[in-house]
């Protein structure tokens, strides 16, 4: 049935999509979960140079090493600021991402999994529209492997 815009939405609520709700984030020394999570971004990339040839048109692609950065917001809590990340060397030993199952139908499982794990800045926020005050971390990962 089309809406009072006249588009047509196919509805499909079965087998919803992963909810934040059920996932799991665990960036921080010596393992565990992170408490107050509020958002997490991972990028993993690898550089591609372009090589040509004098005298030819063909192009040759040469990658290079792969590299990701997860940024990490959360709301300080209990263990004050930057709890999560104090780490000698600024090294984190273990780094995942997972989400188990959710509601609505939704039976999905992933996991992200880290390696190399380096805090490479920390950042705090603190603003009157809101109460709360915001902390976070960029993170430096020379592996990423996804399950």
């Amino acid at each position: 049935m089309k809406d009072v815009f006249s588009y047509d939405n196919n509805i499909k609520t079965e087998g919803q999509v992963a909810s934040a709700d059920f996932a799991r984030v665990s960036v921080k020394q010596g393992g565990g979960r992170n408490a107050l999570v509020q958002s997490v971004d991972v990028n993993y990339q690898q550089q591609i140079e372009e090589v040509t040839q004098v005298g030819s048109t063909q192009i040759y692609w040469l990658p290079g090493r792969p590299q990701g950065k997860i940024g990490i917001q959360s709301v300080v809590g209990s263990d004050g600021f930057f709890g999560d990340w104090k780490a000698p060397c600024g090294k984190i030993d273990t780094a995942s991402i997972s989400v188990e199952g959710g509601k609505c139908g939704f039976q999905g499982t992933g996991s992200l999994f880290f390696k190399g794990a380096v805090v490479e800045s920390l950042n705090s926020q603190l603003n009157t529209g809101r109460q709360t005050i915001a902390q976070g971390a960029s993170i430096r990962v020379a592996n990423m492997r996804a399950s």
